[in-house]
């Protein structure tokens, strides 16, 4: 892949990691798989790399702007990849992916973090298709709204919840995979940077002067419940905005209860002040909806349900995005 640093190639304050292979590139990033040299253990190392800004130089390692007139830009964005670094190292916590390090070198930032084995939740479901079921959603998501309740907790909204930002382990849990979008809600600041996700976003992201709070956190996990019951996101915000088509979880699918769809169409309400403003209502919806699955399946078999875990693909890495 060009561009990007080669095979062998060690990192680290103390040159003490060394690359395996490339994982993933953005317009933002690459990430790497490296091995810790004197451990020999995996981790995940996401460099600095804003290719339409920046170029790689003849030895292969050092990052420069293109031009003088992009570098503010540069700068910025690279700040940003610091900020990023700092709240992840601040949260820690077993639903997000684990901090390990942050250094600069090369003429750029690289940020350290733990190396997960898994998929993303968008691929889970698509691969099942209507098979996914209170079990899976139960194991799942509650591990996300635990999560979300320690980012809010500490001050902070992730802006960016969707299927493609949850790793799904093959313990079924889930982990919180990527934080580039994330503010602190308590911060004085009027103006955020707008970062969108046609069907997973609320109508103040779409604004960089509005309000943003946890209840922005709470549409997006409500947008992925909707996509995990139904197979496909909700109506985008813009549009829903000139005519309002949003379809039920249950219209779409009759094996969801009542109380789950409703819980979810409330959490996808598009004024922040008319939508469910607390994660307990969803933890409360998932349980309930796990005890209904059970009832029905001893009611229709007499026995127990078995515990089926969710079909996975074959072991693969996760990828971070942008």
């Amino acid at each position: 892949m060009i561009g990007v640093l080669s095979r062998n190639t060690k990192l680290g304050n103390e040159q003490d990691y060394q690359i395996r292979r490339v994982l993933s590139r953005s317009e933002l990033s690459v990430v790497y798989i490296v091995r810790h040299i004197e451990t020999g253990t995996m981790s995940v190392i996401k460099e600095f790399f804003p290719s339409a800004l920046a170029r790689r130089c003849s030895d292969g390692k050092t990052i420069k702007c293109l031009k003088a007139s992009v570098s503010p830009q540069f700068v910025k964005l690279r700040e940003a990849f610091q900020r990023e670094a700092m709240v992840l190292r601040d949260l820690q916590h077993p639903g997000i992916v684990r901090y390990e390090g942050y250094f600069e070198t090369n003429g750029t930032a690289y940020l350290v973090m733990e190396y997960c084995h898994g998929i993303t939740l968008d691929s889970v479901v698509r691969k099942n298709q209507l098979r996914i079921n209170a079990d899976f959603l139960r194991t799942s998501m509650l591990p996300l709204i635990g999560a979300l309740e320690h980012i809010h907790q500490q001050g902070y909204v992730h802006r960016d919840i969707k299927p493609a930002n949850i790793l799904i382990g093959k313990d079924g849990k889930s982990k919180l995979i990527d934080f580039g979008s994330v503010i602190r809600y308590t911060d004085s600041a009027t103006e955020h940077p707008i970062f969108t996700t046609a069907g997973y976003s609320p109508l103040e992201l779409y604004s960089d002067k509005s309000l943003q709070t946890p209840v922005a956190d709470i549409y997006s996990l409500a947008a992925t419940l909707y996509f995990c019951c139904i197979g496909a996101a909700p109506i985008a915000v813009p549009t829903r905005l000139f005519e309002d088509k949003l379809v039920s979880v249950r219209a779409g699918n009759r094996a969801v209860s009542p109380f789950l769809s409703r819980i979810i169409h409330w959490g996808l309400a598009l004024s922040a002040n008319k939508r469910c403003s607390s994660l307990r209502w969803f933890r409360a919806a998932l349980q309930t909806e796990y005890i209904l699955h059970k009832k029905s399946v001893v009611r229709l078999t007499g026995r127990k349900p078995a515990v089926v875990p969710h079909s996975l693909p074959k072991e693969r890495e996760f990828q971070h995005s942008d």
